[in-house]
């Protein structure tokens, strides 16, 4: 997007230099700078970038904005608060957009939601998406400032909230027309107590969208969100449930995928999923769609190129063995939905299972939970990595149980045990378990059965 600097910082620059008129990106890692970018520097936990603003200069930075002085080798611009004026910034971008925009949330499925419905409406309309983990309150001012063109149609972004109030920020700086909340879980109860914490925070965007004249899809089959819908205007309900706006049925499940049907008013739709977990995202993505009219022929086209991304479901097989890579992520919500995929399979289950993190006091309970869905498919193996998941281990039923609370010797465990052939291995942990190490381990060990 075009950013005037001379309008953007009309009230708040000190400098008697003239601003240069044509300029790349906004950045806050000096590492990334590019010829003509603009160095903003950030104080963090662990670093500060008023440190790097000459090795910005040395890259090709045209400007660097700071919040202290500096003996700096190019011009600087110094502000009260380098991250306000972040804020700054992604409302002055935002305010320039005149594109319809979609936020999305929830506690399991954001992402993939966000990447399907970018799918499905692209078959129609010019779309921009948030990519990767831009989802916070520094993350997405510069998307807008940087990504954004205003030639789109949509933009898709997702809303990432950890504390009480992180969505009130996220809707100042998004402002979005469209909404839509996977489900609604036990995830980050560290910051926001329980359940109702989690629905208070995220139901914001809803709230926001409907006082806003907008239009919000949600999980009708959450009753969270069910019940925090009933008289709030402009919400379609998506789920199996009776009396859910868009109804779904599962034709036929099993490790492979789903088949679903969707029923939108005389029509019928059947197509399939790669795995359970995305069957809610699947049905909001084509409500949503569907809404702002896209032909829905059109939808299962986009569906029929969905896969899972790496990290998220993603289905591995090695020689005589299948590893499904669930290592993106983890809390309540999506660990019972990577289990009950694995209902019914006649191979041996060994689950590799990390802690689930930010839970609160609330940790011990949810992974003794865990534990009970966990012997519902009793398992041949239950492997628990961390201080947490142990906890599963006093409720859950396999025929065998290991837990380790070292990285090295879990893996030393995975090159050496004799697993049994046509094995299914499920790894999933919180992102901070950094789980993929389990799966890289069984990936070099079985890789000559490729």
């Amino acid at each position: 997007m075009k950013i005037e600097l001379n309008e953007l910082f009309k009230d708040i620059r000190h400098s008697d230099f003239a601003f240069p008129y044509e300029h790349n990106n906004f950045v806050v890692d000096s590492r990334i700078v590019k010829p003509n970018d603009i160095f903003i520097a950030l104080k963090g936990n662990n670093t500060d970038g008023h440190n790097f603003v000459n090795d910005a200069f040395s890259r090709g930075a045209i400007l660097a904005v700071v919040e202290r002085d500096v003996e700096a080798i190019g011009p600087v611009v110094k502000v009260n608060s380098t991250v306000e004026f972040i804020k700054h910034l992604g409302d002055f971008a935002r305010s320039k957009v005149n594109s319809a925009i979609f936020g999305i949330t929830g506690s399991a499925g954001k992402t993939t939601t966000k990447e399907g419905l970018y799918l499905a409406l692209s078959k129609k309309f010019n779309v921009r998406k948030t990519e990767g983990n831009i989802n916070t309150d520094l993350s997405l001012p510069l998307f807008f400032a940087n990504d954004v063109t205003n030639l789109e149609d949509f933009i898709i972004a997702e809303m990432g909230i950890q504390k009480p109030n992180d969505m009130d920020t996220l809707l100042d700086i998004v402002k979005p027309h469209y909404a839509i909340i996977t489900n609604i879980g036990d995830s980050h109860l560290e910051y926001l107590g329980d359940r109702n914490g989690v629905l208070k925070e995220k139901f914001k965007l809803v709230k926001f969208v409907s006082e806003n004249g907008g239009v919000s899809f949600i999980n009708g089959d959450d009753p969270l969100l069910k019940a925090s819908s009933v008289g709030v205007k402009g919400v379609f309900t998506v789920g199996f449930n009776e009396g859910n706006n868009f109804k779904m049925s599962i034709l036929e499940e099993n490790l492979d995928f789903m088949r679903l049907r969707v029923n939108v008013e005389d029509r019928v739709f059947d197509f399939a999923v790669p795995y359970n977990g995305f069957a809610y995202n699947v049905g909001l993505i084509f409500a949503a769609s569907i809404y702002v009219g896209v032909d829905p022929d059109y939808i299962v086209s986009a569906l029929k190129e969905f896969k899972p991304y790496k990290g998220r479901g993603e289905k591995i097989k090695r020689g005589t063995i299948t590893i499904i890579d669930d290592t993106y992520n983890s809390n309540p919500v999506s660990m019972n939905l990577a289990l009950k995929r694995l209902n019914g399979i006649k191979n041996p289950i060994v689950l590799i299972l990390g802690d689930m993190l930010e839970l609160g006091e609330s940790s011990k309970s949810l992974h003794e939970n865990v534990g009970k869905e966990i012997a519902k498919i009793k398992p041949y193996m239950l492997i628990t990595y961390g201080s947490f998941s142990k906890f599963m281990q006093d409720y859950a039923v396999a025929t065998k149980k290991y837990h380790f609370d070292d990285n090295a010797s879990l893996i030393d465990f995975l090159n050496s045990f004799d697993f049994p052939e046509d094995s299914v291995f499920l790894v999933k942990g919180s992102r901070g378990m950094k789980m993929e190490q389990f799966v890289e381990a069984l990936l070099r060990r079985y890789s000559d059965e490729n």
